[in-house]
């Protein structure tokens, strides 16, 4: 009865043990991230426009701009969120 213990417990220290090295593995294997970002970035806005929204999606960080239309405020930002790199602008304009 004695040995059967004994097993019983040997076998629970291995599941264990095998559990621990396969989430090692697993975390091994997940990208490393960044900390901290890409540092400081400026964004030219018009006067008396704002940051309303921001979103990060796919390696994209959307930013949404606000104020006075007749500014030009009216914009989404996209940046590259590795490196800070302006992508491209959206300005929302008047229709005909």
């Amino acid at each position: 009865m004695g040995a059967l213990k004994a097993l019983v417990v040997f076998m629970g220290i291995l599941i264990a043990a095998g559990l621990g090295l396969l989430a090692y593995a697993v975390v091994g294997r997940l990208p490393a991230t960044q900390s901290g970002g890409f540092g400081d970035a400026a964004v030219t806005l018009p006067p008396g426009c704002t940051i309303a929204a921001a979103a990060i999606d796919a390696g994209v960080l959307v930013l949404r701009a606000d104020g006075p239309a007749e500014r030009g405020c009216q914009q989404v930002i996209l940046l590259d969120s590795d490196t800070g790199r302006e992508l491209g602008r959206v300005t929302a304009r008047e229709g005909l």
